[in-house]
Parts: structure tokens; C-alpha cells; sequence
């Protein structure tokens, strides 16, 4: 008779979550810029160092909110997008994207910058983009009494655009292509 063993659960960090598709993001990034497409950058979030042994750094508090995780330059026009890796199969909860990231991406766009949001549905296997205008309509509807506080994932199939693996493993410039420059895509 075999002994049932129960395998340790490893505790999801909260921070982590999103760093695997981050990654392919920042892959497809330096392919962009090695192939001389567009120069897009991972933001840093701003951190004040408050204790070090040597070389390493033991105690460390976010110094203020970060702006979105990614921006940089493409056709001559500037972008920002967050990005969000989702394990729900069916929705993506509105809380989800902060305050000063929905408000950076507003700014932004009002400026003129092309601004999204990348979700990338883990258990689905399907990633989309979800231009400024969509994610607005959506947050707004949220407000209202009885609105829905989050974002289906046929919404984003009507919304939004799905990102498919093309010359880089995430390969949202094809979308961003047909969204904002159709004439030359």
C-alpha cells in the first residue's frame, strides 16, 4: 500500500503576480528595439532603501505609486500601458487597475500618447489589448448603481484585440497597428 503524500503549497505572492508575462512583454520589447521597431521601457517603481547589509538591500518601502509599467516611443508617438496577468477565467476585476494607473493612462491620452492595457488570461491562454477609450467606457459604467465592477472576457473579444504570438511572443504592436495606424499596417 502506497503512502499519500500532500504536496507543499507554495503561498502566491501578491507582488509576483504578472511577472511571467511581464517577462514575455520584456522580451518582445528588445526584440522590438533590436529589429529598430520602436523603443518601449519597463518602468521602475520608485523605492527608498531604508536598510542594507553589503551589498544587499534588507528593508525597502515604495516611495510613491508608480505611473503604469511600460512606455516609450513607436511611429513617432509615445505609448503607456499597464499590463495585468488575470488566473479568473472570465473576467478582469476593475480594482485590479489602480488609481493613479487609470489616471496616468487618461492623462496620457488626452496628450495624445496611445494608451491600453495588456491582459493576459493565464488560464485561457489569450492575451488582449484594451485601447484607453474601452477601458474608460467601462470604469465609468462601474460608477453607476448596479454597475458591473469588472471587465468579461467577451468584452474584451468585442472591445478589445487579441494579441497573438507574431514576430515577438507578445506581439501587441500588430494591434496597436491596426488600431491607430490602419492605412500603414
Amino acid at each position: 500500500m502506497g503512502v499519500r503524500t500532500r504536496k507543499k503549497q507554495i503561498p502566491t505572492s501578491y507582488g509576483n503576480r504578472g511577472m511571467v508575462f511581464e517577462g514575455h512583454i520584456d522580451l518582445s520589447n528588445e526584440m522590438y528595439e533590436a529589429q529598430d521597431r520602436a523603443v518601449i521601457n519597463k518602468r521602475p517603481t520608485p523605492v527608498k532603501v531604508l536598510e542594507r547589509k553589503g551589498q544587499y538591500i534588507t528593508l525597502a518601502v515604495f516611495e510613491k505609486p508608480s505611473t503604469v509599467d511600460y512606455d516609450g516611443i513607436y511611429r513617432d508617438r509615445r505609448i503607456d500601458f499597464e499590463a495585468k496577468e488575470v488566473t479568473d477565467l472570465t473576467r478582469l476585476d476593475l480594482n485590479r487597475i489602480e488609481k493613479h494607473q487609470y489616471e496616468h493612462l487618461e492623462k496620457s491620452y488626452k496628450h495624445g500618447s496611445i494608451a491600453f492595457i495588456l491582459v493576459s488570461f493565464v488560464r485561457n491562454r489569450k492575451m488582449y489589448l484594451l485601447p484607453f477609450p474601452a477601458l474608460r467606457a467601462f470604469k465609468q459604467a462601474s460608477q453607476r448603481p448596479g454597475g458591473r465592477k469588472s471587465i468579461s472576457i467577451d468584452d474584451f473579444e468585442i472591445e478589445g484585440y487579441e494579441i497573438r504570438n507574431g514576430r515577438v511572443p507578445v506581439d501587441y504592436l500588430a494591434a496597436v497597428d491596426k488600431l491607430w495606424f490602419p492605412a500603414k499596417a
